[in-house]
């Protein structure tokens, strides 16, 4: 008799971030999608860099904390996600490598998120994650508490430096 198993013949830890973002107002609507948010990674030591200002998330630039050297160009950008041929509020982007600081910018409020990523898991096609713009928040709050998929979310009144 004879006993098959099965394997991945390639093993690989590249993932595929989808990420849907939605919007809270202090209205009382509820959480609404929105298709305005993209986002960046930067391969990167998540020890050596920050982002300054939204100015900064906004043209995708981040800061060395001891050097003040700059990147302006992101490893990967996101495009729009779509399901079953139809666009909806998610973004995608491809994670190859980690660490990676992945930054996501919703332009209407003046917001941006990130959070500081590890690929660990093997043959994890897709992952998929929330993050959601409470617009009426003054400050910095986080959102989600597993490490690898919680956001750190700055408002723009959280002042204009703001170091991860």
């Amino acid at each position: 008799m004879t006993t098959m198993t099965g394997c991945f013949k390639k093993v690989t830890t590249d993932t595929t971030l989808i990420i849907k973002t939605l919007v809270e107002s202090k209205s009382g609507e509820g959480q609404l999608p929105t298709n305005e948010a993209y986002g960046y990674i930067y391969y990167t030591d998540k020890e050596e860099w920050t982002i300054e200002s939204y100015a900064d998330a906004e043209a995708k630039i981040i800061t060395h904390t001891t050097t003040g050297e700059k990147r302006t160009i992101p490893d990967v950008e996101s495009a729009p996600y779509t399901q079953d041929g139809l666009a909806s509020s998610y973004i995608a982007m491809v994670q190859s490598s980690s660490p990676a600081l992945v930054v996501v910018v919703y332009p209407t409020a003046q917001m941006y998120a990130y959070m500081w990523r590890r690929n660990e898991a093997e043959n994890l096609y897709k992952t998929y994650l929330t993050l959601i713009f409470h617009t009426w928040k003054t400050d910095t709050y986080k959102e989600g508490n597993k490490p690898g998929y919680s956001w750190t979310v700055v408002p723009p009144t959280a002042g204009q430096t703001t170091q991860p």
